[in-house]
């Protein structure tokens, strides 16, 4: 902790100047404190230059709202208020406000709402009734978040966490909500008071992280952890109260201003239990790790009996120590008393107060469990398993029970250090399919959102709620579409990556490159970077390298086609195997690619590479669809070739599968037909070629449209047989 300096209060600290510079910080903070609470004093010259100087009167003022923390210095440093009095129908709140129920007295009033002692007048139930301050005249802000900590607290039921009973507005129009009534005291008074030894903290502990793990599953911060708010009841069990800040893990709520969370550069909780990020004003940096920091600092509290940083001795200063996670070790802080803190537990607290979420536990749930293995005697996963450590908690947990024992200890030692490697390799296993549960159930609800904000998406081109209308045809739908996928889901870039390459490969099934041309591409470098990143694997990279790759091909731009379709096949061949369907699906792209290069045999080497392959594929309509496409492929090559009766065989055999497989009017379907009919144009089959040519142009006009590039081509080609028929039968005898 630096050393702090005896100064003239009138010149600036240099590293954190304020105000016009004249004033240090910490001086200004003194100031601030001064505003609220009157027993403080400031020299003469600090007195003089606030007055005289507005850059540091606005600096006092901006740091007397910044953090509650000046609110909390301040009444730390009042006698505590004597308890209140009765009701008796007078000033505040009278028997009448509230239908059925008696308000006896105030309990305790905090920063939105009062608390009062009541009866519940149809049960004779005693509870506690918590009333929004300021009534019908409390801001809006303020009336949310009331409502919010009703919604919160009537979702929650566990043992740990007090129960809602009913809510409403009174005669008044005042907010209310009734709640269990917790006879019991603060935690940390009735540590002081019971002076409980590690081990039963450490059990209390779990049961408050076993209540926060809960309330997290439902998707709820507290963000107000703190002993005040943690009760003790006559049965020594902790109870949670107080949901008056709590939000939802949701990011979309979070954003949303009136839900009633916390709006940029808005600090809400108790300074001395935030977490670092809390304290930085962005509501997109708390997460449920903001409750683990918090209790971490209880739990400190409560063993080492002091705050992690109450040696700081400005804001700035406190900040900094949060940041840099400047903290002795609570059994170094608690060896001169009576309490014996155990290493372990040390390891615990002071995983829970990493400045670096991510150092953290990741939830609630692994610290109960971890509290739960010290509990057992078993090792602790906070701490780097060695094997020393295993042998000694495994030693310790299992003691001889006898001194005749003794004379087996060489063996017993020697077995135990067996067990114990067995044990943690066991655990290691364990904490590996732990790990790997909780990232699929994290994969499982990122893409529920994902499907949430694609539905969103889809939803926005509905002509009665969005800007679509009645007239949109498909291809101005999927614009729609792709604008709101980019704006709903840019905080989800792989999510996002990969809607926006599902819009853009159907966009060029439509044959639109110049509207698929920037989804695919942008598709491409998000994936790209995710790859870099080890956020998404190879085949998931393949894929996107072809869809760029059908976009260049499309572009015309065979050479950067190829280098794409070469760069999935290399990825797919290592991940998937050789004889994965989508890499022998890849090679055939690779082939056509060649083809139309003018490479004719490096394109017939490809093709035969992957016909090899196509024989170890599975016996499935998708493995029978793509030989009837390398048959197809092989087809057009013949007839590039100059080998019409090879390319008739190809495709006749690649309809005769394709019919089995797909519906009949499968596009696959007319382009086969398309290029049969041209084979038989060739060899003079005109009425074969007629035929199959007004299928194929039926065909595609109805999958593609009249105007598709493949609809085209076909319907010139029917056009030319049919011109070549008429010559005939004009020369015919």
């Amino acid at each position: 902790m630096p050393e702090r300096r005896d100064t003239d209060p009138t010149q600036p600290a240099q590293d954190d100047a304020i105000g016009c510079g004249r004033l240090s910080r910490e001086s200004l903070e003194l100031a601030a404190i001064a505003r609220v609470d009157r027993a403080v004093e400031l020299d003469e010259r600090t007195a003089t230059h606030l007055v005289i100087c507005r850059d540091c009167a606005e600096a006092v003022a901006r740091l007397a709202q910044e953090h509650s923390l000046l609110v909390e210095l301040a009444q730390a440093a009042r006698p505590e208020p004597a308890p209140a009095p009765e009701l008796d129908g007078g000033a505040g709140a009278s028997p009448e406000e509230i239908p059925g129920y008696r308000l006896k007295r105030e309990l305790h009033r905090g920063g939105q709402g009062a608390v009062y002692l009541a009866e519940q007048l149809a049960t004779r139930r005693t509870c506690a009734v918590k009333m929004l301050l300021g009534g019908r005249f409390a801001t809006q802000a303020q009336r949310m978040r009331f409502e919010r900590e009703v919604e919160v607290v009537a979702a929650l039921r566990h043992p740990a966490i007090v129960t809602l009973y009913e809510s409403g507005l009174s005669r008044a129009g005042e907010p209310w909500f009734a709640m269990e009534f917790v006879a019991g005291e603060r935690l940390d008074e009735f540590v002081r008071r019971t002076a409980p030894d590690s081990r039963a903290i450490a059990a209390m502990m779990q049961r408050i992280a076993e209540a926060i793990a809960y309330a997290h599953r439902r998707g709820v911060i507290h963000r107000d952890l703190k002993p005040g708010n943690i009760l003790v009841d006559a049965d020594g069990a902790p109870r949670i109260l107080d949901f008056g800040l709590a939000r939802s893990s949701s990011n979309a709520e979070a954003a949303d201003p009136r839900s009633g969370s916390t709006l940029a550069g808005e600090f809400v909780g108790t300074f001395a239990y935030a977490a670092p990020e809390q304290l930085a004003g962005d509501p997109s940096l708390v997460d449920s790790r903001c409750d683990l920091y918090a209790l971490g600092v209880v739990f400190y509290e409560i063993l080492a009996g002091a705050r992690p940083f109450e040696g700081a001795k400005s804001i700035a200063e406190l900040v900094a120590q949060k940041s840099a996670g400047v903290s002795r070790r609570p059994s170094a802080v608690s060896a001169g008393g009576d309490r014996f803190v155990e290493p372990d537990l040390d390891v615990i607290v002071l995983r829970l107060l990493a400045p670096d979420p991510a150092r953290r536990y990741e939830t609630a749930a692994a610290l109960a469990e971890d509290l739960s293995r010290y509990l057992d005697g078993r090792p602790i996963l906070a701490r780097e398993d060695s094997i020393a450590y295993v042998v000694s908690k495994t030693v310790k947990r299992h003691k001889l029970a006898s001194g005749a024992a003794a004379l087996l200890a060489v063996t017993i030692v020697g077995s135990g250090v067996a067990l114990a490697i067995l044990y943690s390799n066991a655990e290691e296993q364990r904490r590996i399919a732990e790990e790997e549960r909780v990232r699929v159930e994290a994969e499982r609800e990122r893409v529920e959102r994902a499907y949430l904000r694609f539905r969103s998406a889809l939803e926005s081109a509905n002509p009665e709620e969005g800007p679509a209308l009645a007239t949109m045809n498909v291809r101005d739908f999927l614009e729609v579409v792709e604008d709101r996928v980019r704006a709903e889901m840019e905080d989800e870039p792989v999510a996002l990556a990969q809607m926006l390459q599902t819009l853009g490969t159907i966009q060029l099934g439509f044959d639109e490159p110049d509207r698929s041309r920037d989804a695919i591409a942008t598709a491409s470098e998000l994936i790209s970077q995710a790859h870099a990143a080890g956020h998404v694997t190879d085949e998931e990279r393949a894929v996107a390298a072809i869809a760029l790759g059908k976009q260049y091909f499309a572009d015309g731009a065979l050479d950067r086609s190829e280098r794409e379709y070469r760069a999935a096949l290399d990825l797919l061949e290592r991940s998937a195997g050789e004889d994965a369907l989508i890499t022998v699906e890849t090679m055939r792209h690779l082939a056509t690619v060649l083809r139309r290069q003018g490479r004719l045999a490096e394109a017939s080497e490809q093709l035969e590479q992957a016909r090899g392959h196509a024989v170890q594929l599975p016996a499935t309509n998708d493995g029978y669809i793509v030989r009837a496409g390398i048959l197809n492929g092989r087809g057009v090559l013949a007839a590039e070739l100059g080998d019409h009766a090879l390319a008739i065989d190809a495709f006749r055999e690649a309809l005769d599968v394709l019919s089995r497989f797909v519906p009949e009017n499968d596009y696959r379907r007319g382009r086969t037909l398309s290029s049969l009919a041209r084979a038989e144009f060739e060899v003079g089959l005109l009425s074969d070629a007629e035929q199959n040519a007004v299928e194929a142009v039926r065909i595609l006009t109805e999958r593609k449209g009249a105007n598709g590039e493949w609809t085209v081509e076909a319907s010139a080609l029917l056009a030319a047989i049919r011109e070549v028929m008429a010559s005939q039968r004009a020369v015919a005898p």
